[in-house]
């Protein structure tokens, strides 16, 4: 079974996107290089330094607001 087999259809706005499943997930505070801080959906059971590099990486691959 892929990785996307295993998530549920849903409707929302009208639009079907894909979704993960909740279980084994937690949203977890993390501390950004900026001093920033942010909340971001993790597995449970991840450290707090996975969580913090996580989130990192997905705020310097956010492009900046114009």
């Amino acid at each position: 079974m892929s990785e996307n087999e295993d998530y549920e259809s849903c409707e929302d706005n009208d639009q079907n996107r894909k979704r993960p499943p909740l279980l084994g997930t937690e949203m977890r505070e993390a501390t950004l290089p900026d001093g920033s801080q942010a909340v971001i959906v993790v597995q449970a059971g991840t450290s707090q330094a996975e969580v913090d590099e996580k989130a990192s990486r997905l705020h310097r691959a956010t492009p900046e607001p114009k």
